[in-house]
């Protein structure tokens, strides 16, 4: 499998990848980044705090474990390998990236702004937020199991899960847009680096036909 196949099998999850890539970049040029955190701020609520406070749990790194080892249980050994090797190639790169870039959060950069959604025991206020580490796995997660699904149709879903979660650092006051932008393009290139490689060099060798089933 190459890059060409595996864009023509998965076209749907690209194409609506890329529409996000598209609007978080319309965000980026057309507001500064304090502006942008405005406006995708402009509405919170009781209900949807918590609805996000939870779903932010999707790009957690333990999710993401357990769902490799879980699809290992369940004899996707392939499948498995790929989660969890995307996952590992994401975070190691957004660590990296964390240590290097040194960028505030939103509680550091707007701590004398008149914000007022910050959520005691939830925000973080630290100077580590490029790029979001969260962000990165939900996306590597969900491009390696859009790329697996034999109904296509999943890819949506799955992607919406993945911008809900880029959503969800955004909205309880831990990332801006770019850090979101750059986690799910860390988070997709991994997914393609770690199912090309797998396909091409170690399915025959290491996994059986019928865990791949």
């Amino acid at each position: 499998m190459d890059l060409r196949l595996l864009y023509k099998n998965n076209h749907v999850f690209f194409l609506g990848f890329l529409l996000f890539v598209a609007v978080s970049i319309f965000i980026l040029l057309g507001y500064t980044k304090e502006e942008g955190f405005y406006l995708l701020n402009l509405y919170h609520s009781g209900m949807l705090t918590y609805f996000f406070i939870y779903a932010t749990y999707l790009g957690d790194g333990f999710f993401c474990i357990a769902i490799g080892l879980l699809l290992f249980l369940f004899k996707r050994r392939f499948l498995s390998v790929v989660v969890l090797s995307s996952y590992a190639i994401s975070g190691i790169v957004a660590q990296v990236l964390k240590y290097y870039v040194i960028e505030p959060r939103p509680a550091i950069l707007l701590k004398e702004s008149s914000y007022r959604y910050f959520i005691e025991d939830v925000t973080l206020h630290n100077l580590h937020a490029f790029p979001s580490g969260h962000t990165a796995s939900a996306f590597a997660l969900a491009g390696v199991l859009s790329f697996a699904a034999t109904n296509k149709n999943y890819s949506v879903l799955l992607l919406l899960a993945a911008i809900f979660v880029g959503y969800s650092r955004i909205y309880l006051g831990q990332h801006f847009m770019d850090d979101v932008l750059a986690g799910s393009i860390i988070g997709v290139t991994s997914a393609i680096i770690c199912q090309l490689f797998f396909k091409k060099f170690a399915e025959r060798k290491f996994f059986s036909t019928a865990s791949n089933a």
